[in-house]
């Protein structure tokens, strides 16, 4: 029996990404208009923002999400003295329609919340910090897992087929609780152990495990002992003494691979952990 293959069409197709940011902005923030020759998704995971474009004017509330255009002239202000925490993925689509996403804000079900969430994680493994702070050409990390920028490309080609869908079939999606099934602690710590070098705030954990900072730092205080800040720095701590130990690695350089603001910070920190320095620690 011959078999033969059907050759598989592309229905929307990422080309290019530019970045993935996870920002909580400052109260009374606000960018002027500006446009870039590529769409950017831009979500709020908590508070609210007053988005003006072309296409939309108007306030984006949690759990809202809007596309805008390439080459669309828009801008965000932060409403009050909010701060609000949002998501934004700048990424250049060769192919589909997502013009109707420009219009209005979609509000996203849990599960399209969720797809969003592992788009973001995945980022970090492609993309090096920072990740909270506005950068223009976000640079890969030179060892990212295997088949990472493939992974994020169909994590967020998915995303996109998915909402097209639902959009184009106004079909309902079921949606279910934030906390569904319990918070998996294990997967928290898995995450942590991945990107304890980088920054990693609370709003980002409750938002990638679909929880809030309570319950969270509830449930991982019960189920390590450690709070998260504290887990955090024991990992950043032992890491910190196998580099002194097993490397002729500078100071300085250990704090850079740590991500440590500075090599006195890195000194401070170390320094509170152990009660020595450094340098006491590797003369020890």
């Amino acid at each position: 029996m011959k078999f033969i293959l059907k050759k598989l069409e592309n229905s929307i197709s990422v080309s290019g990404i530019a970045n993935v940011h996870f920002f909580e902005f400052p109260e009374s923030f606000h960018t002027e208009k500006d446009r870039h020759p590529f769409y950017e998704l831009l979500f709020v995971a908590g508070g609210k923002l007053q988005v003006i474009s072309e296409e939309y004017s108007g306030l984006l509330r949690k759990n809202q999400m809007i596309i805008h255009r390439a080459n669309e002239f828009h801008s965000l202000t932060c409403v009050g003295s909010t701060t609000p925490t949002v998501i934004i993925i700048g990424f250049d689509c060769s192919s589909g329609d997502l013009s109707p996403f420009a219009k209005s804000p979609i509000l996203l079900s849990d599960p399209e919340v969720k797809k969003l969430a592992e788009i973001v994680k995945e980022g970090r493994n492609v993309f090096a910090p920072p990740y909270d702070v506005p950068v223009y050409d976000m640079k890969k990390k030179k060892h990212p897992p295997f088949g990472a920028e493939q992974m994020l490309k169909n994590l967020l080609e998915y995303f996109l087929i998915s909402l097209t869908r639902k959009f184009n079939e106004q079909s309902e999606v079921e949606e279910t609780s934030p906390l569904s099934g319990g918070l998996s602690v294990a997967e928290v710590i898995q995450y942590i152990d991945d990107n304890y070098k980088e920054k990693i705030t609370l709003d980002e954990l409750a938002f990638i495990f679909r929880t809030n900072r309570s319950t969270l730092c509830r449930e991982f205080k019960a189920g390590t002992g450690k709070t998260v800040s504290g887990y955090v720095a024991d990992k950043k701590l032992d890491a910190a003494k196998r580099k002194i130990l097993n490397t002729d690695k500078t100071f300085t350089e250990i704090a850079e691979e740590l991500n440590f603001e500075s090599i006195h910070y890195f000194t401070r920190f170390f320094k509170k952990q152990t009660g020595m320095s450094p340098k006491q620690f590797r003369n020890q």
